[in-house]
């Protein structure tokens, strides 16, 4: 029976490209010559926007967007009405206590900045880690029914530019993945932003 070795989800890889680093086998030698390719193609785009588990992440992560997007729009109403204010009482306020006021404002300004970079940062990343488990999932039942059926190599579909229709496993492993892994938690993104914020612009 072949073995199957997986990687661990690792950063700057792509699904493609994981999927080659697992699936495609190393050749065996035999007889001077090397193992005959049973191939199998697959989907993992099909099956990353199908899957149960995936379709859930997503809806998790933009109840977070909806709301921070809210949140930079109510912000930025406030700091341009702020803009506003200081612009009117440039000539009235001595230049000492007008610049102090701007210095104020240009920090909470940063500080309003950073602390969006951060929300969006972590909600990537805790969205990244969630999907990472689907994608790991998913290579698992590759595996599995590749070895079901004597395959020793499966490509990505989208760089593959003709093959049969009964090669595709795509179906088989998105209906795996569905009864295996229905859903995902994605944790929580919210971190005490303002404290980093602050620190930040220090």
């Amino acid at each position: 029976m072949t073995n199957f070795s997986f990687i661990k989800s690792i950063p700057g890889l792509s699904v493609l490209t994981l999927l080659f680093a697992v699936i495609a086998l190393p050749a065996q030698a035999q007889q001077g010559g090397f193992t005959r390719p049973i191939i199998a193609v697959l989907n993992p785009e099909l099956i990353e926007r199908d899957s149960l588990a995936a379709k859930g992440v997503r809806l998790e992560r933009d109840k977070f967007l909806t709301r921070y997007q809210t949140e930079v729009r109510e912000l930025e109403n406030e700091l341009r009405e702020e803009e506003q204010r200081l612009t009117q009482q440039r000539n009235v306020l001595s230049p000492e206590v007008f610049q102090q006021q701007v210095e104020a404002f240009q920090q909470r300004l940063a500080v309003a900045q950073q602390e969006s970079r951060i929300k969006q940062q972590n909600l990537n990343a805790v969205y990244q880690q969630a999907i990472g488990q689907v994608q790991q999932e998913m290579l698992r039942i590759t595996s599995q029914i590749a070895q079901e059926r004597g395959v020793n190599m499966v490509l990505p579909q989208g760089l593959t530019l003709l093959s049969d229709p009964s090669m595709d496993i795509t179906r088989p492993v998105l209906e795996i993945l569905n009864e295996r892994l229905p859903a995902v938690q994605m944790q929580s993104p919210e971190v005490d932003t303002a404290a980093e914020g602050s620190a930040a612009v220090e």
